[in-house]
């Protein structure tokens, strides 16, 4: 069994909940959702199928959701320990952050309820899992689209913001040899 990113589901909802407080932003529970779900995908994908979170998703009316994190921070913040996380970790969190974190979340919802994993599990019924393994291979395909997504080793590209507050990709500069 492989192991994952993260010890818990909880150490990923507490960082999406401290980026967004640091950016300003009150985090709803459906958004945080939203933002584990496309991690594991997008992880999946990169990793070859490695879970990012130790947990599964399942499809429900109003999106994917984690059941345990789902009712564990559905009416407010618990009081929990954080969890120091690995900086390859933080690199991919704040990678997801950039790329989903300034969208709402009925955006976000849009985007999922038309991706193949969620859409699938959906179809077969209510609170379905979502495969992992359909989730590896369809955000694949978006992963290499997307510039962000293209480096495996998180952390030598770093992501941030312009002054007109668009998302780059921003890494060290080399010259070029002659």
């Amino acid at each position: 069994m492989e192991i994952p990113s993260v010890e818990s589901v909880f150490d990923a909802a507490e960082w999406f909940l401290d980026a967004a407080l640091n950016d300003g932003e009150y985090l709803q529970p459906m958004k945080m959702q939203y933002l584990m779900f496309l991690s594991q995908g997008y992880y999946a994908a990169l990793m070859n199928g490695k879970r990012f979170i130790p947990g599964i998703f399942l499809a429900t009316e109003r999106g994917p959701v984690e059941p345990n994190s789902y009712r564990l921070y559905g009416s407010e913040r618990p009081v929990l320990t954080y969890r120091t996380l690995n900086r390859k970790t933080v690199s991919f969190l704040k990678t997801i952050w950039a790329r989903f974190g300034a969208y709402s979340s009925d955006y976000i919802y849009g985007l999922i309820s038309t991706h193949t994993p969620y859409a699938e599990a959906f179809a077969a019924g209510k609170d379905t899992e979502i495969s992992l393994q359909l989730m590896t291979e369809f955000y694949a395909g978006n992963a290499e689209k997307d510039e962000r997504f293209k480096n495996s080793e998180f952390g030598t590209t770093r992501i941030m913001r312009s002054q007109t507050g668009k998302t780059v990709a921003v890494k060290k500069w080399m010259p070029q040899k002659k």
